[in-house]
């Protein structure tokens, strides 16, 4: 399903080489990903600690609750074909193609891919951008887009008429508990847009669940905040090593008109 980052063609797939009609090549690596990012030289994304602190955090099933809810969603559709656009390390790509009849993902992170794509053997991954998609227009039944930036034209493109993105983002008071920790003062997140050319809203949760967790600093590691925070904040987290911390999330479903 993938299409060539450099002049568009179709890639066939030919002995762990994906190659267009003018022979651009690009070859599949060991875990089974393919890397389509137009920057093929320059690592993005998520480096390694990043991938491996939110690997370490997301297996305690902290967002379990989440994944589940995506997973209603999604079946809930009824979609068939389905991109994860924004991946990461597949946390919901695995479970959510487990329910549909193709998925597809990308990330920016190949370090993030390499791992979901040796976890996850049905799903075609690709290093990509989401600004970027690697696949033709109107390929998509549905688009999941889980704490990336939103790339509504590009999301749009890639949907069938009548398809579904379902956007996650953090909740207004979304680790509200860290955030309380690592600054003086705290910013609630923004409330998420609630119209989008191109887009009919469909529905808008708020999902929210407080767990005791007991390694803050893979929580920290695994958010922007590790890298723009203060030192003593950080050192403080590092102090504190566990606490109650509320989980928000805002779910948007939009259906592409």
């Amino acid at each position: 399903m993938f299409r060539c980052p450099i002049c568009g063609g179709k890639l066939l797939h030919q002995n762990r080489t994906f190659v267009c009609a003018n022979h651009h090549t690009f070859d599949q690596a060991k875990e089974g990903y393919v890397n389509l990012s137009r920057k093929q030289k320059k690592d993005q994304g998520d480096n390694k600690q990043m991938v491996r602190a939110r690997t370490a955090f997301l297996e305690k099933g902290y967002y379990d609750f989440l994944r589940q809810y995506l997973m209603s969603a999604v079946s809930d559709l009824s979609l068939n074909t389905v991109l994860d656009a924004g991946c990461g390390q597949g946390y919901y790509t695995g479970a959510i193609g487990s329910c549909v009849k193709t998925m597809a993902a990308v990330d920016l992170s190949k370090y993030a891919v390499a791992y979901a794509s040796r976890h996850d053997p049905h799903t075609s991954y690709a290093v990509a951008s989401i600004f970027a998609l690697p696949f033709y227009d109107g390929t998509f039944d549905g688009v999941l887009s889980t704490f990336v930036p939103p790339a509504p034209e590009e999301i749009h493109r890639v949907l069938k008429p009548g398809g579904y993105w379902i956007m996650t983002e953090p909740g207004p008071r979304h680790c509200l508990e860290l955030k309380q920790l690592l600054y003086e003062t705290v910013i609630e997140n923004p409330s998420p847009a609630n119209q989008r050319d191109g887009y009919l809203l469909i529905r808008q949760e708020c999902i929210r669940q407080r767990e005791h967790v007991e390694d803050l600093m893979n929580l920290l590691d695994m958010t922007p905040y590790r890298y723009k925070s203060p030192k003593a904040g950080i050192e403080r987290v590092r102090q504190q090593k566990e606490s109650d911390v509320t989980f928000e999330f805002m779910v948007s479903i939009w259906k592409k008109i």
